[in-house]
């Protein structure tokens, strides 16, 4: 169920507008004499945040990006992604496949992580043998010419 852009803003909005109105009832009610302010407005600060995570786990619970019909984990990965796991089973480090794709070592990381989700795998060994059994498994299985 794909929930329109405009109610997450309106439910956001009276979320805030809660909070708002919750703030001002306890200036009515002199709260604020009871609570150093720093505190008071880390308080709020603390709700709201609450608030962002409890929507954001209710509208992206379960959401996943689904693979095209028919292919394999491997064939799930992005370009990028293939590039560096080629470079995993090639036996380059995460420096080495950094300064080869002109990026941070916190994004080769990053990369890697995605990886070992798409291919439900725990390590760089399991991660090139998924990629090498694929490279097998595409090559052709014709035999060269006989040479006479």
């Amino acid at each position: 169920m794909q929930v329109s852009l405009l109610k997450i803003a309106i439910r956001i909005g009276l979320v805030t507008a809660t909070a708002i109105a919750v703030y001002e009832l306890s200036n009515l009610l002199l709260v604020y004499h009871y609570f150093n302010y720093q505190f008071y407005i880390a308080g709020v600060a603390i709700i709201a945040l609450l608030t962002g995570i409890a929507l954001a786990n209710r509208y992206h619970k379960g959401k996943q990006v689904a693979a095209p019909a028919g292919a394999g984990p491997v064939e799930s990965l992005t370009a990028k992604e293939l590039r560096i796991l080629e470079l995993i089973s090639q036996g380059k480090s995460n420096k080495e496949i950094a300064a080869i794709n002109y990026v941070e070592v916190s994004t080769v990381k990053t990369h890697i992580n995605n990886i070992y989700t798409k291919l439900c795998v725990k390590n760089r060994k399991d991660a090139a043998r998924a990629f090498q059994e694929r490279n097998l498994s595409s090559k052709s299985t014709l035999s060269p010419p006989a040479v006479i």
